[in-house]
């Protein structure tokens, strides 16, 4: 089970392995510290002061895997600057980082998301007909909620065109 001191060593851990691909003299943003926060919706924060913030979720659970992919998400956008959001020149440091949430990671995410307690589980209708766990969440969205698959501009999921989606 994940303790503070375990988030605590893994940060350090993961940060001086980044160090040596990217000198943090070169990073946007120096990191300073890592912090537990409450947040409802994320595992993980970074802050234009070099905090980097982990869900408290973690603690107790088993999902080493998926906090560590958390820390190097968020070294990452210390990187890069956190005014780079999610763009292209942030995903190519994220993948320099190994910052990857795969499916490898699945079970270790719907863990974290039930400690987080999220409110609504979104469920996606394909073509195929079979039902699936898209996310969970905090609040109902119009984009899910108004969803209407149109002849070139629909999402898909394995492959298998995206029908509709219902919140429950």
């Amino acid at each position: 089970m994940i303790t503070w001191q375990d988030i605590q060593q893994c940060y350090q851990r993961t940060l001086r392995e980044l160090q040596a691909l990217v000198p943090t003299d070169k990073w946007q943003t120096q990191p300073q510290l890592i912090q537990l926060t409450q947040h409802k919706t994320k595992y993980g924060m970074a802050d234009i002061k070099g905090v980097v913030y982990i869900n408290q979720a973690f603690i107790g659970s088993e999902a080493d895997g998926l906090l560590d992919v958390t820390i190097r998400h968020e070294l990452a956008h210390l990187c890069v600057g956190i005014d780079q959001g999610h763009n292209a020149h942030f995903k190519s440091c994220a993948r320099l980082f190994k910052a990857n949430f795969g499916q490898h990671l699945k079970t270790q995410t719907q863990a974290i998301n039930e400690a987080i307690g999220f409110k609504y589980k979104l469920f996606a209708r394909l073509e195929n007909q079979q039902e699936i766990l898209f996310k969970t969440v905090h609040r109902k969205h119009a984009k899910y909620l108004n969803y209407k698959p149109k002849f070139f501009s629909y999402l898909t999921i394995k492959g298998q065109k995206v029908l509709s989606f219902r919140y429950e």
